[in-house]
């Protein structure tokens, strides 16, 4: 916007320079892991379910299975959030 010429220019600045903020940055959560862990653990522990129930090991492999996916989705997922 322009300025008058005979007006005289102001005392204080119009833009304060903000400080340098003393507050750590606060630590990242990992809670997409976590629950995509879980969620997919859960999800591999149902397919494991419908291939043989009766098997032990099917269960455990699908769970681990799961486990392993999940924690790979989420750290993509928490990845991705923290590059916004």
């Amino acid at each position: 916007m322009p300025e008058s010429k005979s007006r005289h220019a102001h005392k204080h600045p119009h833009h304060t320079i903000k400080t340098s903020n003393t507050h750590p940055n606060p630590k990242k959560s990992n809670k997409a892991v976590i629950v995509s862990v879980l969620f997919f653990a859960f999800l591999g522990l149902g397919i494991g379910f419908f291939i043989d129930a009766n098997s032990i090991p099917v269960l455990i492999a699908g769970a681990v299975t799961g486990a392993i996916l999940g924690f790979i989705f989420g750290y993509q997922v928490n990845k991705s959030l923290s590059e916004k």
